[in-house]
C-alpha cells in the first residue's frame, strides 16, 4: 500500500536540501498485527484500514523533523519529542489519547476521535485524530484537532482528508508539489 512512499521521502528530501533546510524522517520496525490488535483493544476502537498498513510499514514515525532525531520513538519518549510531525506508534498511541482525552473528552462524554499524529514543530499542542463517527470503507476521515476547539468544532470545520493514506499523501505534495510546509491545511511558506 506504501510502494509511494520512498519516491515521495526522496522527492521531499531534494527540495529541502535545495532550500538548506535539514529535517529528516524517522521511520520503525513494522507493527505486527498482534501489536495492531492489541492497540485496538486497549483502545477500544478498530482503527482504519489504511493507519493499520503504515503500522505494518512502520510501527509510528517522525516525518520532517530536526534532521538527527535525539530520541528512539519508543511508548516512554515524550510525544513531542523531535518537533516533527509525530505518527504514533502502537505502543504511544493509547497514552497520547489519554493525554488529549483528559482535555477533551468531558467526564460523561463519548469519545469520538482518535488522536494519531502530533504536530510537533507547530508547538501549539494541536494534533491530528480521526473521526469516529464518520467511519465508511473501513477509513475514517482526518481531522485538524485545534487545541482552541472542542471535538464539535473540529467535526464541522476542520476535516482536512478522507483517510490517513490521503492525509499522507497530502502532506508530502505540499512541500513537493506547492514548496509549502507539510501540514497544507495551515498554509505557510516552506522555510529551516
Amino acid at each position: 500500500m506504501y510502494t509511494w512512499l520512498s519516491e515521495k521521502i526522496e522527492q521531499a528530501q531534494k527540495i529541502l536540501k535545495a532550500q538548506n533546510i535539514q529535517l529528516g524522517f524517522k521511520f520503525n520496525s513494522p507493527a505486527t498485527q498482534g501489536e495492531i490488535q492489541r492497540c485496538e483493544e486497549e483502545l477500544g476502537f478498530i482503527l482504519p484500514d489504511s493507519y493499520k498498513e503504515f503500522l505494518k510499514f512502520s510501527n509510528g514515525a517522525n516525518i520532517f523533523c530536526i534532521d538527527q532525531p535525539r530520541f528512539e520513538i519508543t511508548q516512554a519518549t515524550p510525544w513531542w519529542a523531535d518537533s516533527g510531525i509525530l505518527i504514533q506508534s502502537t505502543s504511544a498511541i493509547v497514552p497520547f489519547n489519554q493525554e488529549q482525552d483528559e482535555v477533551y473528552v468531558e467526564d460523561d462524554g463519548e469519545k469520538k476521535y482518535i488522536a494519531f499524529c502530533y504536530l510537533g514543530y507547530i508547538c501549539t499542542g494541536d494534533f491530528c485524530s480521526f473521526d469516529l463517527t464518520t467511519y465508511a470503507d473501513s477509513e475514517y476521515k482526518v481531522l485538524d484537532s485545534q487545541h482552541d476547539y472542542m471535538f464539535e468544532e473540529w467535526q464541522a470545520e476542520h476535516i482536512i482528508a478522507n483517510s490517513f493514506e490521503d492525509w499522507l499523501i497530502k502532506i508530502f505534495d505540499e512541500v513537493i508539489q506547492n514548496n509549502r510546509r507539510p501540514e497544507y491545511w495551515i498554509p505557510s511558506p516552506l522555510q529551516g
